[in-house]
């Protein structure tokens, strides 16, 4: 049977910038010897990787967040600020090893400066305190003449940074958490957070913790769904099975239309999902035993699938463009990093291959698409705890989705192929007309476990051609296991 696409015009509402959010923890080499590095020479002086920088710049990741995770529930950001040489260096006990608090808050909204991103703060519930989470916003937000305001000033930043986005823990409701708590303990915490913060600066938005569990999420939404703005959900997957790992997309869009409709069947229009920990995790424990120093790295290899994992990701936050506003992946470099280091190398996993696929190459706009494919059935393992595997039906073998550019009019065709053989498909754009020629940008290699390493960091990389496009119906030949989108210059505008 042969797959047929069909895109309409019917514009389905925007696609918001944040689902290519990122996310960086005090976890491993993610922060020191990861964007942070004083002793490399791709440093600058303020000790941030240059080529990590240009790298993340190229997929203009727009938001950030940051100090975790874990991390977050027992950091005291004051620890951060000042003079480097009097900050104090501290045992790390959620992740191993020592803290340094080089990097602290100043760094971070300068490093979220330099890439041109939203800062996003995750305040502590674990050992931290509501006084301290609203001196931190003070500190960051305020320009007044008062406390915390006059120390972001005495450090030698006059101007405040306004962060907008502020996380009110972190996977509280798991005992691997400092601040572990019940629901209805959280959810106490959770409004007393908002609205004292929201009274400070009322232009915050807020973050709570869901913890993809609909009675957890139900008495959150219940006692604080009227003051904040974005619930969370976390989730890890991955498995040796090729299928096993793309399949764990539509698991995930299970989980997050799960979430969905909670929010609606409260009637919080206003609250939104923020994805904001998702990626491939698997091979690589949390357990310290083996690292160096005690310290946990948890340096996951990405492979082939891995990309094509997140691009189907991509697909599904598309489709659920008015609910999922924000995604962040977990994490940016090294400690389950889209990025790795090795001295002064890095090489570029096909996780960040498939951001820069998405982001530099579909639009804001996201228009009807209709596709006819055949699907399986699997089970397949899961990282997701309580839960060692799921069960789905008709898991597609071709998903995708169309957007719209109005700013370069442009038509972007999104389809990814899961499949591992080549696979013929017919493509209808009727009720669309496009100019003669299309340029296509392909993300494929030769096995599902293949991957970049730094004797071979381009193996799996976009590769670009143009079509000839003769009529609004064709057809096109999908690589196999491959993450393609195909760009129609449009006649007119939408």
């Amino acid at each position: 049977m042969q797959t047929y696409v069909r895109v309409r015009p019917e514009k389905l509402g925007k696609i918001n910038d944040m689902i290519y959010g990122h996310f960086t923890e005090h976890l491993g080499r993610c922060i020191y010897d990861g964007i942070f590095n004083e002793k490399s020479s791709k440093s600058d002086s303020r000790g941030f990787r240059r080529d990590i920088i240009d790298a993340v710049k190229k997929i203009k990741c727009p938001i950030l967040r940051w100090p975790g995770g874990n991390f977050a529930s027992a950091y005291h950001w004051q620890d951060g600020i000042g003079p480097v040489e009097k900050r104090p260096q501290l045992l790390n006990y959620i992740w191993g090893g020592l803290e340094s608090n080089r990097f602290g808050t100043d760094e971070f909204i300068q490093y979220c400066c330099e890439l041109g991103t939203e800062p996003y703060l995750a305040v502590s519930l674990g050992t931290g305190t509501l006084d301290e989470a609203v001196a931190w916003l003070e500190y960051c937000n305020l320009d007044t003449p008062t406390r915390y305001a006059g120390m972001r000033r005495e450090n030698g930043h006059a101007e405040p940074y306004g962060v907008k986005y502020w996380g009110i823990g972190n996977e509280v409701y798991g005992p691997w958490q400092v601040g572990h708590c019940s629901a209805t303990e959280y959810a106490e915490k959770l409004r007393q957070y908002t609205q004292f913060m929201k009274g400070v600066d009322r232009s915050i938005k807020v973050i709570a913790v869901g913890a993809d569990n609909p009675d957890w999420d139900m008495t959150v939404l219940k006692h604080a769904g009227h003051l904040i703005d974005y619930i969370s959900i976390h989730e890890y997957h991955g498995s040796d099975d090729y299928f096993g790992t793309v399949a764990s997309v539509y698991y995930c869009e299970q989980r997050l239309k799960l979430l969905e409709n909670l929010i609606k069947h409260l009637r919080l229009d206003h609250v939104k999902i923020s994805f904001d920990e998702w990626n491939v995790w698997y091979k690589i424990s949390a357990e310290r035993e083996g690292t160096e120093k005690g310290t946990v790295l948890i340096e996951e290899p990405y492979a082939l699938k891995d990309g094509l994992f997140a691009a189907g990701i991509f697909a599904v936050m598309h489709r659920m463009n008015d609910t999922v506003q924000m995604a962040n992946l977990a994490q940016m470099v090294n400690a389950l990093g889209m990025i790795k280091t090795k001295g002064d190398e890095i090489v570029l996993t096909p996780i960040y291959h498939a951001f820069d696929l998405f982001v530099n190459h579909t639009g804001r706009t996201r228009l009807a698409m209709d596709i006819d494919t055949q699907r399986y059935d699997i089970k397949a393992r899961t990282f997701v705890e309580g839960r060692n595997s799921f069960q789905l039906k008709g898991v597609p073998y071709i998903d995708g989705s169309a957007t719209y550019d109005e700013r370069r009019n442009v038509l972007s065709v999104a389809l990814i192929n899961y499949y591992q053989k080549e696979t013929d498909i017919r493509l209808d754009l009727s009720g669309l007309e496009a100019k003669k020629k299309a340029d296509r940008y392909v993300l494929t290699g030769s096995a599902p476990d293949e991957m970049n390493d730094f004797d071979n960091p381009d193996r799996i990389h976009l590769v670009n051609d143009e079509l000839a496009v003769g009529t609004r119906e064709m057809n096109l030949r999908l690589a196999p296991m491959s993450a393609s989108v195909i760009e129609f210059t449009l006649e007119k505008t939408l």
